[in-house]
């Protein structure tokens, strides 16, 4: 089957692109029709990715080097097609518009496919469409020239200031497809481990592999506890996930070995790093005890029975 990248522009394919970015955008990811379409489409290059005569992909680039709105229909996108549009976006940015750099703007749970293609992240986290971001840059054809937010390589200790912050952190790390991921949960009220987002990076860190591993530990149990989304997650993933409960759950961290963990200190505050394989080695070692000797939920067995 023929498999090729055109380059066009709005006015010329604005039906196939908009058919493509619906589908992804709006209707999979939820993003408003109002934050989606603006005048920036009549002015950049666009990039439409085929299958035969199947538009299946899409991006677009601006004359300033931004670049965004990038596109793959779900069932395609473990062919390699992300990557063929950044190949195409780098082409045409340095042999047509001579940029000497592209940048984007992009979702923290996509970072670990941008770094494959050698991007550098410039920045902290933001807000874009209720989603977390993180700018993203590369000099067309080079190879990556930093290691922020590089998990293993950044030793920076990072001061996470809102849940935009915690759950851009969550999905970045959970992507970089740690060892295993321990929650410890003094308070389950802290919005972050309710927050959507987070439990979608957490069920599919524990999907992506039989050997990946989620453990929860929290300090005690009540009536209805059950009811909390962590713990229906729990429920349904029992096989990859196990929940604990123990008294010694007294923090709220995650651990992400062998080189990450993130301590909340406060409802919307935490501290965090993703190179610093001593200290996770001493909270493992801390918590790991506590998951061998904790007890099991009652309320989780009686729903087993």
């Amino acid at each position: 089957m023929n498999m090729e990248i055109r380059t066009t522009d709005w006015k010329s394919s604005r039906d196939l692109i908009r058919k493509i970015r619906t589908e992804v955008f709006i209707d999979e990811q939820g993003v408003p029709p109002e934050l989606e379409w603006d005048d920036a489409d009549l002015k950049a290059t666009h990039f439409i990715a085929f299958e035969g005569r199947n538009p299946i992909g899409c991006a677009r680039l601006m004359d300033n080097g931004h670049f965004g709105r990038m596109a793959v229909v779900k069932e395609h996108r473990h062919n390699h097609w992300g990557s063929r549009l950044l190949r195409a976006i780098e082409s045409h940015a340095r042999n047509e518009l001579k940029i000497k750099e592209i940048h984007a703007n992009a979702q923290t749970k996509a970072i670990a496919f941008y770094k494959k293609n050698e991007f550098n992240i410039r920045g902290g986290f933001f807000d874009d469409a209720g989603m977390p971001h993180v700018e993203i840059h590369k000099a067309p054809g080079a190879p990556r020239t930093n290691w922020v937010m590089s998990p293993g390589r950044d030793e920076t200790i990072y001061n996470l200031t809102s849940i935009t912050d915690m759950v851009g952190w969550i999905e970045l790390t959970l992507g970089a497809n740690p060892r295993s991921a321990t929650l410890i949960c003094h308070d389950l009220n802290l919005p972050v481990w309710a927050h959507p987002a987070v439990l979608d990076a957490i069920s599919e860190f524990a999907r992506r592999s039989p050997k990946r591993r989620v453990n929860i530990l929290i300090p005690s149990e009540r009536t209805g506890i059950s009811r909390h989304p962590l713990l229906r997650l729990q429920q349904r993933l029992s096989s990859r996930m196990t929940l604990g409960i123990h008294s010694g759950a007294d923090t709220n961290l995650l651990i992400t070995p062998s080189w990450g963990y993130m301590k909340i200190t406060e409802p919307l505050n935490a501290i965090a790093c993703m190179g610093d394989p001593g200290t996770v080695r001493r909270l493992e070692s801390q918590y790991s005890h506590l998951l061998q000797v904790a007890q099991r939920s009652k309320e989780a067995r009686r729903l087993a029975i």
